[in-house]
C-alpha cells in the first residue's frame, strides 16, 4: 500500500478558493539518500476518488491500490479529497463542475511543482537542467476511479487548465497555487539537495530520513497522527506549519513584485526617455491603468497527457453532465482528448452501477475514432467494487503495464 506522504498541504480550489487537503508522493527517484535511485524524470500522476457522500475520499482502497502501483513505477503521484470529502472544506455539488475545477486546482499546482522541483542539480544549472528536460516531455497521468474516472473525463485538455495559471492577476486562487507549488518545490530542493549532498560527502549513513511535511490541518506523522480522510478532527483551522508555508509564500510574492516593479521603473524611465524625445507620443490618449497580473513562467515543462479511468460511470449520472457541460457532455474537447492521447479504461463484467454493454459500447465508439489512442479492458469476473478473486490483481496489472508503456 501506500507509504507516509511526502507532502500534506492544502489548496484553494480556484472555482471559490474553496480549501482542498491534498497529499504528495515522491518516487524513489526522488530518495535523497539512494544514490542508486533512477534519475528523476518528472513523470507524475493524479488519482481521484469516489462519490463523498457514498464515503469516498482519497483513502479509498483501490485509489490507495492504483496509486501504490504508479508509485512503484517512477511517477510522482498526487491524491487530493474534492470538497466535501475527508478534511476538505465545502459539499459535494449537484453539478460537478465545482469538482472538475478542484482537480483543475490540483493539475496546476502539480504541473508547476514538477517544473521547479529538481533536487540534485546545482542552484545555477536548475534552470538550463529544466529546459533540457522539456524537450522530452514527461508524463502527466490523470485518473480517476468511479465518480472520480467521471470527473477526469470531463476535465478540459490539459492546455486549456493550463492557461488558467499562465497570467493569473496577482492574489488571485490561481496565482496562491502557483506561489505555493514554487516555495514547496524549492524547500524539497534544499532538502532533498542537502541530504544527497551530505551522503556524497560521506556526512552521513546512507539511510533515508522521514521526508513527510504536513502543511496545512495539522502536522505530524506515525500511528497517532491522523492520516485517515475520515478523521473528523481533520476539519480545523490551519496550523502553525500553514502559517510558516504562508509566510514563505509571502516572501516568495514579495521578491517576485520586487522583480517585476524593478522591470516596469525600467520601463517606465524607457517610455519617459522615448515621450521627452517625441513630445507629441501618446499626448492624445491618457494613461490606463495595468492590472497586476504574474507573468508566465519562461519555458515552462509542459508534460505529455494521459488518462486513466477506472469502473468510470459512463452514462449514469447523465444529468451532472448535461446541466454543466451541455452538448459537450458526448463529445467536444472533453471527450475528445480521451481519443486523441493515451488512455486506459478498465471496467468489470459485473459493474451494478454501469451495465457491462454500455461501457462496451461507450469504448467501442471511442476506440473506432480515426487514429483513437484509446483503449477499453474488461475484467471477468469483477464488479464495480473490485472484491471478486483475481479482479484487483488483474486491474492493478493493467494499470502496471499502461503505466509503463507511456514511460518508454
Amino acid at each position: 500500500m501506500l507509504p507516509e506522504p511526502a507532502l500534506t498541504l492544502t489548496l484553494p480550489s480556484i472555482h471559490d478558493g474553496t480549501v482542498l487537503d491534498c497529499r504528495l508522493y515522491h518516487p524513489v527517484s526522488l530518495a535523497a539518500s539512494n544514490l542508486r535511485a533512477p534519475p528523476w524524470t518528472r513523470d507524475a500522476a493524479i488519482v481521484a476518488h469516489p462519490y463523498a457522500p457514498m464515503g469516498g475520499c482519497c483513502d479509498d482502497p483501490i485509489v490507495e491500490v492504483v496509486a501504490a502501483q504508479l508509485l512503484r513505477k517512477g511517477f510522482l503521484v498526487g491524491t487530493f479529497n474534492f470538497r466535501g470529502a475527508g478534511t476538505s472544506a465545502g459539499s459535494t455539488s449537484w453539478t460537478a463542475r465545482p469538482e472538475r475545477e478542484d482537480y483543475m486546482s490540483f493539475v496546476g499546482f502539480l504541473v508547476y511543482y514538477l517544473h521547479y522541483l529538481d533536487p540534485f542539480v546545482a542552484d545555477d544549472e536548475r534552470d538550463v537542467h529544466a529546459v533540457s528536460l522539456s524537450k522530452g516531455a514527461p508524463v502527466l497521468l490523470l485518473a480517476g476511479y468511479s465518480y472520480g474516472a467521471m470527473i477526469t473525463s470531463q476535465l478540459p485538455p490539459l492546455q486549456d487548465i493550463l492557461d488558467v495559471f499562465a497570467n493569473p492577476t496577482s492574489g488571485s486562487d490561481a496565482a496562491h497555487i502557483r506561489l505555493r507549488a514554487h516555495h514547496l518545490a524549492s524547500q524539497q530542493n534544499a532538502i532533498l539537495g542537502g541530504v544527497r549532498a551530505a551522503v556524497l560527502e560521506r556526512r552521513l549513513q546512507p539511510r533515508s530520513p522521514r521526508m513527510g511535511v504536513r502543511v496545512g490541518g495539522g502536522e505530524g506523522t506515525g500511528p497517532s497522527s491522523p492520516r485517515k480522510s475520515h478523521d473528523s478532527a481533520g476539519r480545523r483551522s490551519f496550523s502553525e506549519a500553514e502559517d510558516k508555508l504562508r509566510k514563505g509564500v509571502h516572501d516568495l510574492l514579495i521578491k517576485t513584485k520586487l522583480h517585476h516593479g524593478a522591470a516596469a521603473r525600467h520601463g517606465h524611465r524607457a517610455s519617459s526617455h522615448s515621450v521627452q524625445s517625441d513630445p507629441t507620443a501618446f499626448s492624445s490618449s491618457p494613461a490606463t491603468p495595468v492590472e497586476d497580473k504574474m507573468a508566465p513562467v519562461a519555458e515552462l515543462v509542459v508534460p505529455r497527457p494521459a488518462y486513466l479511468l477506472i469502473s468510470p460511470l459512463q452514462g449514469v449520472i447523465t444529468h451532472l453532465a448535461t446541466m454543466s457541460f451541455g452538448r459537450q457532455a458526448t463529445g467536444g474537447p472533453a471527450e475528445t482528448k480521451l481519443v486523441r492521447e493515451p488512455t486506459l479504461a478498465v471496467y468489470g463484467d459485473r459493474d451494478v452501477f454501469v451495465p457491462a454493454s454500455r461501457l462496451k459500447a461507450w469504448a467501442a465508439r471511442l476506440r473506432g475514432q480515426a487514429e483513437s489512442r484509446f483503449r477499453g479492458e474488461e475484467i471477468a469476473p469483477a464488479g464495480h467494487f473490485w472484491v471478486e478473486e483475481g479482479a484487483l490483481g488483474r486491474m492493478s496489472e493493467l494499470v502496471g503495464e499502461f503505466a509503463a508503456v507511456l514511460r518508454r
